[in-house]
């Protein structure tokens, strides 16, 4: 192996170091990063190559591969050959699911409480054909009661049964707040032509439009949650029907998978 290839197999594993630590702390791999984390003074015209590597490594040693989040606006327009190059990506399992199941890491109490919290919103937007109103998620979470490690600062937290309507209201909102950050959220700005997704228009639009509201009404008129880019990458339709199915204790049939679909606003096959 020649010196150049040499470096470049010494990029790749240090892009594998990376993006394992970014796994493990919950953050997606962003490409702005890249230069200070991993190519470092490694001059690179291309990165694809590099990725490309990186993903054999990542796959043969550790059954994970970096896949690209969705942008915001390809998230509305379903549009990928309009998109520019991904700029953030996250590692997901190329395990089958049994085996995925026995390997998975230990995780903490707050850990799973933040994981059952997203999934259970994820699915009531799930159910409502992609896209939830702020007012009714809202609502969800009030009624969920969101998780004490992202309601509210340890030091302001207080007993849900003492808590008035302003503090479940404000809890409510910090937790949608939060599965918004983390990218299991996205919030847009439905069109004046249609509902769902379909008529969600981009953050620019939604920037320009917002200037125009009265202020108390600036940030909510017209808004709607949709699924975001990390959610778009971790959950599967099917995954999802099986998963309000065992909650809400009912088999997965066929027939089940079928009313879930109509619910989804999309047909869901094995495939999926």
């Amino acid at each position: 192996m020649d010196e150049e290839s040499q470096v470049s197999e010494r990029t790749a594993t240090d892009l594998v170091r990376y993006a394992l630590a970014c796994h493990a702390s919950g953050k997606p791999i962003k490409r702005e990063n890249l230069k200070t984390h991993v190519l470092g003074n490694t001059p690179t015209r291309n990165t694809r190559p590099l990725l490309d590597r990186a993903n054999e490594l990542l796959t043969h040693n550790f059954g994970l591969r970096m896949v690209p989040l969705p942008s915001h606006e390809k998230i509305l327009t379903n549009n990928a050959k309009a998109q520019p190059a991904a700029t953030k990506w996250v590692l997901q399992s190329t395990l089958p699911n049994d085996a995925r199941q026995r390997l998975e890491l230990a995780q903490t109490e707050d850990q799973q409480a933040i994981l059952g919290f997203a999934t259970t919103v994820l699915s009531l937007v799930f159910v409502s054909n992609m896209s939830v109103s702020v007012d009714q998620l809202v609502l969800y979470v009030r009624k969920l009661g969101p998780p004490q490690c992202i309601a509210a600062p340890a030091d302001t937290r207080e007993a849900t049964s003492y808590a008035s309507d302003a503090q479940m209201e404000s809890a409510a909102r910090e937790a949608i707040g939060y599965l918004t950050r983390q990218g299991y959220l996205d919030k847009v700005k439905l069109g004046a032509s249609g509902g769902g997704e379909h008529g969600a228009e981009t953050q620019a639009t939604q920037a320009t439009q917002a200037t125009q509201l009265p202020t108390d009404d600036r940030h909510d008129e017209g808004m709607m949650y949709t699924w975001g880019p990390k959610a778009r990458v971790e959950f599967q339709p099917l995954d999802m029907a099986r998963f309000i199915a065992a909650t809400t204790g009912q088999e997965c049939t066929d027939e089940f998978i079928k009313t879930i679909g109509r619910a989804y606003g999309s047909n869901i096959t094995a495939s999926q």
